[in-house]
């Protein structure tokens, strides 16, 4: 149980770093519009926002780095790790006014985003129930594979979004 955990949060890293350096992590609420009455963000300030979920992502990913495969505290502590970095993939994809010239790419990202943190919270979650009892460990490696194939879904929908921001 504490080999497949590690392997876990080891893939989530192996995402998001290629996430990050993949120009950066940026969302939107997923239609790409915005109203009239709402000004577009500018390029430089849009692109800070990247830098920032590029930071507190890398914040995350350090603090997993420290997990302990020989305590099931350690564990605990590397899912409320894991769990920390939901909320700026959250804080990115609820951007209503990119750029006109990335709302496209934008909307791209945010789905990606909002699909990274929902896969991340479900494996939280499941990590959680087979640590309680409330998971079998069968039911566990069922819910990694769903949530794994979430999260490369997304990195793929990342991915595509910071490519269409490098060719508007």
């Amino acid at each position: 149980m504490k080999k497949r955990l590690v392997s876990l949060l080891a893939l989530t890293c192996l995402v998001l770093s290629l996430t990050a350096c993949g120009g950066g992590t940026s969302s939107t609420d997923g239609s790409g519009s915005q109203s009239k009455a709402e000004t577009a963000m500018t390029e430089e300030d849009y692109q800070s926002k990247v830098e920032e979920l590029s930071t507190d992502i890398g914040t995350a990913m350090t603090s997993m780095s420290g997990l302990s495969a020989t305590d099931e505290a350690s564990f605990r502590e590397g899912i409320e790790a894991v769990r920390s970095m939901v909320a700026p993939f959250r804080e990115f994809a609820a951007i209503t006014n990119p750029p006109e010239a990335w709302a496209d790419a934008h909307a791209k990202i945010a789905e990606g985003c909002n699909g990274f943190a929902d896969s991340l919270e479900g494996l939280c979650d499941s990590a959680e129930g087979l640590l309680n009892g409330d998971v079998t460990a069968e039911d566990y490696n069922n819910t990694v594979v769903e949530y794994t194939t979430g999260l490369t879904e997304a990195s793929t929908l990342l991915t595509e979004g910071f490519g269409m921001m490098e060719e508007a």
